[in-house]
């Protein structure tokens, strides 16, 4: 009988230490999958995002209807939809008709703009487009392609102020600069010596963003070209008239001025700027 009830004894004490050794086994894994996935969600869920905006009419948002700001707001959707970040804030100093001289000016004299340079992640510059229209508007009859010598060494010197300028204020954020483009080439190809200007200060402004830190250059030159058939783009040239009564343009430019973006355009804007960001 006594020989019986040790075996009892000993089967149960196998048994409870066979639990307390699997629980054992058990417990640190299932803990270690505990962390990793507490360690995944804080990976995920990084610190806020505060961009900061600066330039011209095309980060005002001129030819936005919705009069939101943009790609601004846009860029920052996307950037919070990805549920990497906590919350992204924006601010806009962007300012109609400001040249690269205005841009600068303007933050050296605002306080409020180097103050929130200062604390930004990111820093989005549109710039330069000014710069060419001044140039055409005081030479118009006599423009050509030497005309814009001078003026674009003086788009440089701006431009590398300004991005050392940013740098100095806040040597950790990422700079992302937009292109200039030609907003008319889709309507008048055959006239190549204003996308020949556009495209030298584009490599200008791009030779500058490479030598610049943690800064990415963003082309817009085919940015607002439809894809379309050349028979299409000569219905554009001819003004053919839409079922609504309204004429074919350009649809990502404003039909005020088919200069500005408009919203789709913006949201082209957007877009890109957001793939550079993800990128990086």
């Amino acid at each position: 009988m006594k020989k019986g009830r040790l075996i009892v004894i000993v089967f149960l004490f196998l048994s409870i230490g066979s639990i307390f050794i699997a629980n054992t086994l058990i417990d640190p894994f299932q803990s270690n999958l505990s962390n990793d996935k507490d360690g995944k969600d804080m990976e995920i869920k990084k610190e806020s995002l505060h961009i900061v905006a600066i330039g011209d009419s095309l980060t005002e948002g001129i030819g936005d209807a919705t009069k939101s700001g943009g790609y601004v707001p846009i860029v920052a959707d996307l950037l919070e939809e990805t549920d990497g970040y906590k919350e992204v804030t924006t601010s806009n100093y962007g300012k109609n008709g400001d040249r690269s001289d205005q841009v600068l000016e303007r933050f050296h004299e605002n306080k409020s703009i180097q103050e929130d340079i200062a604390s930004a992640n990111i820093v989005v510059l549109t710039v330069g487009g000014n710069d060419i229209v001044q140039t055409l508007k005081k030479i118009f009859l006599t423009a050509n392609e030497e005309s814009f010598t001078l003026p674009e060494k003086t788009y440089r010197v701006n431009l590398k102020a300004l991005l050392a300028d940013f740098k100095r204020l806040n040597p950790e954020l990422e700079l992302y600069v937009f292109g200039i483009y030609n907003p008319y080439y889709v309507y008048f190809p055959e006239i190549t010596e204003m996308q020949n200007i556009v495209d030298k200060w584009n490599q200008t402004t791009q030779e500058i963003v490479n030598e610049t830190d943690n800064a990415t250059f963003i082309s817009t030159v085919d940015l607002f070209n439809p894809t379309i058939k050349q028979d299409e783009v000569k219905n554009l040239l001819m003004d053919e008239e839409n079922s609504d009564g309204s004429e074919s343009v350009n649809p990502y430019l404003y039909e005020k001025d088919l200069f500005h973006p408009n919203e789709a355009g913006y949201e082209l804007m957007g877009k890109v700027l957001f793939q550079a960001i993800e990128a990086e």
